[in-house]
């Protein structure tokens, strides 16, 4: 079987590798025989999953990798493409009672990723619990079928799609940049993940009550704590609201990544402004840019680049396609993902904590990740350094708007290289 390279994968390169990792903290010490039965079960479930990418003249394809998935004691991240991992573009590690799943971010996105992460926390705690009855409504059992839109290995239509935006993209040429925080895999021995926990309805009570949401509320602490922190920085800040258009290209179960970046961004007269009323205002910018007609602008971006790198050579086409992502991902001064309620089907009980980590060298500095677990927003701030301040300014804003969180202390974390054919 042989399946199309998604357009993203020619950034990757030494610099930019953009992997991510997702951290499951289980209830119980990990059984590693039933974590490999459970991958082996989940990989033929998921089989466009279980792939190597071979370079053919001047492109990349991917075909089918016979292989096993690699499930690795210790917990390290194994590079991923190359020959520790069997040539697989994804990976599992295990150590104590923790379960990490390693992918590239230009082969999926958290969306694509976590039915997979469903199935295969499925196949091993029905192993090591035969006696509990799940709810399968939501999880995909290793013998049923991959739907036609799921594995689908074009991400993008053939031609541009007519559209009528009702908003344009406004990033200014120049943003505030974080000089404190290190370019690059210069730090990466350095990169810190600051983990805390809110009361779900205590930041709802304060996100809704202006038609806002958890995060353009997130966005708008952060900005704060940033705009505090550097007084006489004039540069606008741009926060990088992570989004979906799966919805926009009617592909709701594509297993592809479809991550477009919406900047709201913060000029120095929003400096004064409410919390509240950044909150309403980066919403908005939020429900006006997510619109599906201004989704398939990007959508047409990349059907356009998909035309321009057909006849580069593979070198030019690595330049031209590390530019687009640098443009589009690159210019923001920090970044947040709401990653939205997630439902494990009755499994919550077996697992204490989930967290994402990523590759930190495409961010401003500053990544969040929010996702609701059991009663509380779990808020995930990562960096490319272990300095505090930012962290210590924005716990602070939310205390002192009668926000309590929980903080977890910081720790380091690693993510997979990536190995090109």
């Amino acid at each position: 079987m042989e399946y199309k390279v998604n357009n993203l994968f020619y950034a990757a390169g030494k610099d930019l590798h953009n992997t991510f990792r997702v951290r499951l903290e289980m209830t119980e010490p990990v059984d590693p025989d039933a974590l490999r039965r459970a991958v082996d079960l989940t990989v033929r479930r998921y089989p466009y999953f279980s792939v190597k990418m071979i370079r053919r003249n001047e492109e990349y394809v991917l075909v089918s990798n016979d292989a096993p998935m690699p499930v690795t004691p210790g917990g390290r991240a194994i590079p991923l493409g190359g020959e520790e991992s069997g040539g697989h573009l994804m990976a599992v590690a295990w150590t104590g009672n923790l379960i990490y799943v390693d992918t590239s971010h230009f082969f999926m996105d958290g969306g694509g990723q976590f039915p997979f992460i469903k199935t295969l926390l499925y196949c091993y705690l029905v192993t090591l619990h035969p006696e509990e009855e799940f709810d399968l409504s939501g999880i995909a059992l290793p013998d049923s079928e991959p739907g036609v839109d799921e594995a689908d290995d074009d991400p993008f239509p053939e031609e541009p799609v007519p559209t009528d935006e009702i908003g344009l993209d406004r990033r200014p040429e120049e943003v505030l940049m974080l000089q404190d925080q290190p370019e690059g895999y210069t730090g990466r021995d350095g990169w810190t993940s600051f983990r805390m926990k809110v009361e779900q309805k205590e930041m709802m009570r304060f996100a809704s009550s202006v038609d806002g949401s958890p995060a353009s509320f997130i966005a708008s602490v952060m900005y704060r704590a940033i705009a505090e922190l550097h007084p006489d920085r004039k540069l606008p800040v741009v926060c990088g609201m992570q989004h979906q258009y799966r919805r926009a290209l009617r592909k709701p179960y594509s297993h592809n990544c479809h991550v477009n970046i919406i900047p709201i961004v913060y000029t120095e007269k929003m400096r004064s402004r409410s919390l509240e009323l950044l909150n309403t205002m980066g919403r908005g910018v939020m429900i006006v840019r997510g619109d599906d007609a201004n989704d398939l602008l990007s959508i047409n971006e990349h059907v356009m680049n998909e035309k321009k790198i057909r006849g580069l050579t593979l070198e030019e086409k690595h330049e031209h396609m590390k530019e687009f992502v640098r443009k589009g991902i690159g210019k923001n001064t920090f970044e947040v993902s709401y990653v939205g309620r997630v439902s494990f089907n009755g499994m919550e009980k077996y697992i204490s904590n989930f967290s994402p980590t990523l590759d930190m060298s495409l961010s401003g500095g500053i990544s969040i990740e929010i996702f609701p677990v059991a009663d509380a927003f779990c808020i995930h701030i990562m960096q490319r350094n272990a300095d505090t301040k930012y962290v210590d300014r924005f716990v602070g804003l939310l205390r002192e708007n009668g926000i309590q969180c929980e903080t977890e202390a910081p720790d380091h974390f690693e993510i997979s290289d990536f190995v090109l054919p």
